[in-house]
């Protein structure tokens, strides 16, 4: 796989708030069914650090298989077509045409490593494909829908994933135009599954009667692509130097569809014990969570563990290739070693 990088390319956007406008349809309702007793709503000691609420565009993660293509919005088009009744194009003026939808939406790269930096949480704005799937008519005999992009990366997926009545199709993020390295004119994000589904500069869209194998899948990599449960360690960063006392530890959980009903927190050793959820979003959304850790002297390793609604629990440590990414996504448990001081 290619190497994965981090680019800054924007001014610093963010806001705390879900929202949409325009009357569309609002995301799932946060459900309390199910949460073990572990699982807790409560204030942290200290706020928790502001990229764990809006990922700051410049902060976001880019992956792509080849180099950002540079696409003229008045030349770009984007075909639906294939196995529907009526085929169409859009200009990029015509994506005004839809109802505007503006949301905040974790999306994961599958070749995230554990406690890895290819995991955000920006704000979208874009609309709901589903508007687009009623104008062209999907007929029953498709199975998969098949992307190519304007960089020539080409992915496919069974019907079930991309008429989901939330998937989107994007073209801001935190209030601006998609820069290129975020695929200006247009993406796709559909809840549930990794970012290798979901192509940046999208041009093609076809309905067809067949599996189709794209570019990572060939490879290797997973065909359903669907999100594992994962949680990081944000704060402390590893190998930070802290003094004894009351050190508040900050992360993050998510596990694509599946909500995320427990964070547990284990020092060297120890047993596991709870984390505080900071918040109850959509499962769409990552799952934030605090822990008030009294720190002794010594170094020290902080592990987090997290536990979705199907009653999943991580359980594995140490990785493997990628730091037990491949092929499927990384559910291995993340841990930080720091030092207390004094």
């Amino acid at each position: 796989m290619d190497p994965m990088t981090r680019r800054a390319f924007l001014k610093v956007a963010g806001v705390a708030s879900l929202a949409l406008v325009a009357g569309c349809r609002a995301e799932p309702a946060p459900s309390e069914d199910g949460a073990p007793d572990l699982a807790q709503l409560a204030t942290p000691s200290a706020p928790p650090p502001a990229e764990l609420l809006i990922t700051p565009t410049g902060e976001l993660y880019t992956q792509s298989y080849s180099s950002t293509p540079r696409v003229d919005p008045a030349a770009w088009h984007l075909t639906v077509d294939g196995l529907v009744e009526r085929p169409l194009t859009l200009a990029y003026a015509d994506l005004a045409s839809f109802t505007k939808v503006e949301t905040s939406r974790t999306l994961e790269c599958i070749g995230n490593p554990v406690g890895g930096p290819l995991i955000g949480n920006p704000r979208w704005g874009g609309f709901f494909a589903q508007d687009l799937w009623d104008r062209v008519g999907i007929r029953a005999d498709a199975i998969r829908a098949k992307f190519t992009a304007a960089d020539d990366y080409e992915t496919s997926v069974d019907l079930e994933w991309i008429t989901q009545p939330d998937v989107l199709l994007i073209y801001e993020i935190n209030g601006e135009p998609l820069p290129a390295e975020h695929g200006f004119p247009l993406r796709i994000l559909m809840p549930g599954l990794y970012g290798q589904k979901m192509p940046k500069w999208l041009t093609h869209i076809e309905f067809i009667p067949e599996i189709f194998v794209g570019y990572w899948e060939s490879r290797g990599w997973s065909d359903v692509a669907s999100v594992q449960t994962n949680s990081i360690v944000r704060q402390p960063r590893g190998l930070s130097p802290l003094a004894p006392g009351a050190v508040p530890v900050f992360g993050v959980a998510f596990a694509g569809l599946r909500r995320i009903t427990a964070v547990e927190i284990r020092i060297d050793d120890g047993e596991w014990m709870p984390a505080q959820l900071v918040q109850d979003p959509s499962p769409l959304i990552w799952t934030q969570w605090s822990f008030d850790w009294p720190a002794e002297s010594g170094s020290r390793r902080i592990a987090v563990r997290a536990t979705d609604e199907t009653g999943f629990v991580q359980n594995t440590e140490g990785g493997s290739l990628l730091a037990g990414a491949f092929p499927d996504g990384a559910d291995d448990i993340h841990s930080v070693v720091v030092r207390v001081e004094g």
